[in-house]
């Protein structure tokens, strides 16, 4: 049993209010916004079908999907970085460690997409959260990226806190569900798991 700290919620809470709030250059690159026209090709999914956008930022990426007929929900440890256009109906707050998200919808969610996201997770974490998304999600996006931040020195904190290989994620997601899909983009993983 992992135990939960209220203050590593707290922390990375506050650290990422910070660099929403006050690093403008931090919106410049969405590596979400990246995935999406991805996702679409490669998933396919039909109009209508469920998709939770998971540590979504700006919320943009899940609001593309919104435009092209998929009904999006929200989700990130802070609405520091939200645009405007969200609807905050839909939007979670709450760590990807806690299991409140994951009543949100008794049904859980088509999908899962998760985009630079995994490695901003504690390390002791990391299962648990896996286990979290594959349990409220039939298929999961997951973009991660497999190299230090640049974003955190200007916070003096990291914020990709499990830097590992392609290899290392594959193995763990490989535990939490089936993976179908899986490529080494030359400093990113992408991987489509299915629960």
């Amino acid at each position: 049993m992992i135990h939960i700290s209220a203050d590593d919620t707290t922390k990375e809470q506050n650290k990422y209010a910070e660099i929403w709030t006050n690093v403008p250059e931090y919106r410049d690159y969405s590596p979400g916004m990246e995935n999406v026209e991805r996702f679409m090709s490669v998933l396919q999914p039909s109009s209508g079908a469920t998709l939770i956008d998971i540590g979504c930022g700006s919320g943009e990426a899940g609001f593309q999907f919104d435009k092209r007929g998929l009904r999006v929900d929200w989700l990130d440890i802070t609405d520091a970085g939200l645009i405007p256009e969200i609807n905050r109906i839909r939007f979670i707050q709450s760590p990807l460690w806690s299991s409140d998200w994951t009543r949100m919808r008794s049904m859980g969610w088509d999908y899962g997409f998760c985009c630079d996201v995994m490695e901003h997770i504690p390390t002791e974490y990391v299962m648990l959260v896996l286990e979290r998304i594959m349990r409220a999600c039939r298929t999961t996006w997951f973009q991660i990226a497999l190299r230090p931040d640049r974003f955190g020195a200007t916070i003096g904190q990291p914020l990709h806190l499990t830097v590992r290989t392609f290899e290392w994620w594959l193995a763990h997601l490989a535990v939490v569900g089936t993976v179908v899909d899986a490529r080494d983009l030359c400093g990113d993983g992408m991987y489509v798991v299915e629960a």
